[in-house]
């Protein structure tokens, strides 16, 4: 499935409770979660798609809701079956998403818009 942007600019707020809960509010729409679900509103449309990012009943403080277990799993196969195409991503993306990442919380802390 083709992802829909949700925004040209957002802002996070950050919530102090124990689980995961994200709250994005974007120009064209919102994203929530909380470790499990995600529910992204669209403005022009008012409508709201809902994702439950964990088929088999895990939470985010369980490996990422199963992805940490399933990232594994492909690494290892890819070396015991020589077949790296199972790897599902390369060190380029890996990279590129930790900088996001770490870019997302210095805004967080510092308040301020930071460019990568």
């Amino acid at each position: 499935m083709a992802a829909t942007p949700v925004a040209r600019s957002a802002t996070k707020a950050p919530t102090i409770e124990a689980d995961r809960h994200t709250k994005i509010f974007g120009t064209a729409g919102q994203l929530t979660g909380d470790g499990r679900l995600i529910h992204i509103y669209d403005f022009a449309s008012e409508k709201t798609t809902t994702w439950d990012t964990s088929a088999d009943g895990s939470s985010a403080a369980e490996g990422h809701a199963g992805g940490d277990e399933n990232l594994t799993r492909s690494f290892v196969d890819a070396l015991h079956q020589g077949r790296p195409e199972l790897i599902r991503s390369g060190i380029r993306e890996s990279v590129d998403s930790h900088r996001v990442v770490f870019a997302a919380e210095r805004a967080r802390l510092t308040g301020a818009v930071v460019t990568l």
